[in-house]
């Protein structure tokens, strides 16, 4: 297995819109600055399209004045080397992850809600707001011993791209499925970023679980062995 440089603890924050475009990016731009934004450095800002700026007036504010450097999620070469401090605003999940997937130097997200959970609850992040979202329930213990297992039986940093690996994955979701635990998406995104995986793996894994939970019957060609829902719960005691 190769193992990825720890991001855990890399400075995270989010901020739930209040309707003041204004007051919401000067709270997000004072934490950035407080997180390690050196003097004149400019601010990553990762938006869903062009759009985002006309619309939005602080946003056009940040560009007049050349303070930050827009990239939109898709068809920009920018997002590929976007490492410093970032903004990240309106992201859907699978967006958000792949910005982790850049060891950025510390990330607030403007806009947050429940489909962001698995994100909120891996890495314990902080709102900005008065309002916050809601951590997930604790995961099953015999879950954790087994994402403890995928995590020293696949390369992290690809993830389950690899055909085995995904296969062994997928055989052991489907062996906890029928030996009667209960697990969700979210819970399985969050437990691989706590076991550091890259954020597109994580969320690579919970589509993968989506479909076992469906009930879709995956062919598996490389499996654990028989008794690995067992060898989780003797892991799970400890």
């Amino acid at each position: 297995m190769m193992f990825e440089t720890d991001r855990s603890n890399v400075p995270r924050a989010y901020l739930p819109l209040s309707g003041d475009n204004e007051a919401d990016l000067s709270i997000a731009l004072r934490w950035l600055i407080e997180a390690g934004l050196a003097a004149g450095q400019r601010i990553g800002v990762q938006i869903p399209s062009r759009d985002a700026i006309r619309e939005n007036p602080a946003l056009q504010g940040l560009d007049r004045r050349g303070l930050a450097s827009f990239a939109t999620w898709r068809h920009s070469s920018a997002n590929k080397t976007v490492t410093g401090p970032q903004l990240s605003f309106f992201p859907n999940l699978e967006m958000l992850l792949t910005l982790e997937d850049r060891r950025t130097a510390a990330l607030v997200v403007l806009s947050v809600h429940d489909s962001h959970r698995a994100w909120v609850s891996a890495y314990d992040v902080p709102s900005l707001g008065v309002s916050s979202v809601d951590a997930l329930p604790a995961p099953d213990p015999v879950l954790k011993a087994a994402l403890a297992t995928f995590t020293n039986s696949v390369n992290s940093s690809t993830g389950i791209t690899d055909p085995r690996d995904k296969s062994r994955v997928v055989d052991g979701l489907q062996k906890l499925k029928r030996a009667g635990f209960s697990f969700t998406r979210d819970q399985l995104v969050a437990e691989a970023l706590r076991h550091n995986w890259r954020g597109s793996a994580a969320f690579a894994l919970g589509n993968v679980g989506a479909e076992v939970l469906a009930g879709k019957q995956k062919r598996v060609r490389e499996t654990y062995r028989d008794n690995i829902v067992d060898l989780w719960r003797d892991d799970a005691r400890d």
